[in-house]
C-alpha cells in the first residue's frame, strides 16, 4: 500500500514552505515504511494506511517554530488539540517537532506552556542518515530508514509506555518484514547464529539485522533507553508483549503469538548486542 494521496498535497505545500525558508526536515513514523518499501521497492511492509505524517524540522528557538506555525496556517493548515499537531482537511495529521539548540535541553522538548516533554534520542540520527524518496512524481522528500525507525519509535515507547503501545506493535511489524525479499535477501547473511541456544530462524532474522544496524547507527547516549529497554523481556509475560498483543487485537491467551513476539525481541536483543562490538 502507498502512502495515502490525501497526505501528498499537504506535504507538498509543507516542503515548499521549508525549502523557501532554507529549513531541513525528514519524516518519520508510520509513513516512512510507505514511502521507503511500498514506494520504492513494491512490497507491502507496512502495518498500517495512515495520513498521520510526522515530521521533525529543524528551527532556531521556540518564537522561530511558533513563525512557522503562522506562516503554515495562512496556506491552509490548522492548529491541532497538541502544540505539534497541524490539521489539513478533515483527516489528514501533521505531528510536527522542532529540532535545533534553541529548543532542545538536555536531551528534551519541553513545550512552553504545556507539561508535556519530549525526549530527544534519536533524533540528531534520523537527520544524519535520512535518505532521499521519491513520494510523487513532483516530490522528493528526506526520510530516515527502518534501523532509524526502530530507534525512534523504541525510545517513543520508552518515554511514554502507556500512551505508544502503537509504537511497539509496529516495531514487531517491522523485525517481521525486514530485508525479508525474495532469494536475494539479506536474512540469508545470519547463517548459523543462535540465540538462547536456538537458531535463528529466517522469519526472525530481520529483528536480528535490525538489532544490528540499530546498534551500528545509535549515538551512545541514544542506545541507553534502548538497552533497558530490553531488559524488561524476562518473560513472555512482560508488560510489552501483553501491549502488542492488544494492540494486533489479539486474545491475550494466544500463547502462540506470545511466544513469537517474545522470540523477536531476544533476537533483536542478540542482534544489538552483536552490533555493539563493531
Amino acid at each position: 500500500m502507498a502512502i495515502d494521496p490525501k497526505a501528498v498535497p499537504a506535504l507538498k505545500i509543507l516542503a515548499q514552505i521549508f525549502a523557501e525558508e532554507n529549513r531541513t526536515f525528514v519524516l518519520i513514523g508510520a509513513t516512512v515504511p510507505q514511502i521507503v518499501v511500498d514506494i520504492r521497492q513494491g512490497g507491502e511492509f507496512s502495518a498500517r494506511t495512515t495520513r498521520d505524517v510526522d515530521v521533525v524540522v529543524e528551527v532556531a528557538d521556540w518564537e522561530d517554530f511558533e513563525a512557522m506555525r503562522q506562516r503554515l496556517f495562512k496556506v491552509g493548515f490548522k492548529p491541532g488539540s497538541a502544540p505539534h499537531e497541524l490539521l489539513f482537511g478533515p483527516d489528514v495529521f501533521f505531528d510536527l517537532i522542532p529540532y535545533g539548540p534553541g529548543v532542545v535541553q538536555n536531551d528534551h522538548l519541553e513545550w512552553p506552556g504545556t507539561d508535556r516533554i519530549m525526549s530527544t534520542f534519536g533524533m540528531e540520527e534520523a537527520f544524519e542518515y535520512a535518505e532521499h524518496a521519491t513520494v510523487a512524481s513532483d516530490l522528493s522528500v528526506r526520510v530516515v530508514p527502518i534501523p532509524v525507525l526502530v530507534l525512534l519509535k523504541i525510545i517513543s515507547y520508552t518515554d511514554r509506555p502507556e500512551e505508544r503501545a502503537r509504537d511497539l506493535s509496529d516495531v514487531v511489524r517491522y523485525f517481521e518484514h525486514y530485508e525479508e525479499g525474495d532469494g536475494e535477501s539479506r536474512r540469508f547473511e545470519v547463517g548459523e547464529v543462535t540465540v538462547e541456544a536456538r537458531p535463528v530462524e529466517f522469519e526472525e532474522a530481520g529483528a536480528y539485522l535490525l538489532g544490528i544496524e540499530v546498534a551500528e547507527l545509535a549515538k551512545p547516549k541514544s542506545l541507553i533507553p534502548v538497552r533497558k529497554f530490553v531488559t524488561e523481556f524476562s518473560d513472555e509475560y512482560a508488560r510489552p508483549i501483553l501491549q502488542v498483543m492488544r494492540e494486533e487485537g489479539r486474545i491475550l491467551n494466544n500463547e502462540r503469538r506470545r511466544i513469537e513476539i517474545f522470540r523477536l525481541f531476544k533476537v533483536f536483543a542478540a542482534g544489538l548486542t552483536e552490533g555493539a562490538k563493531s
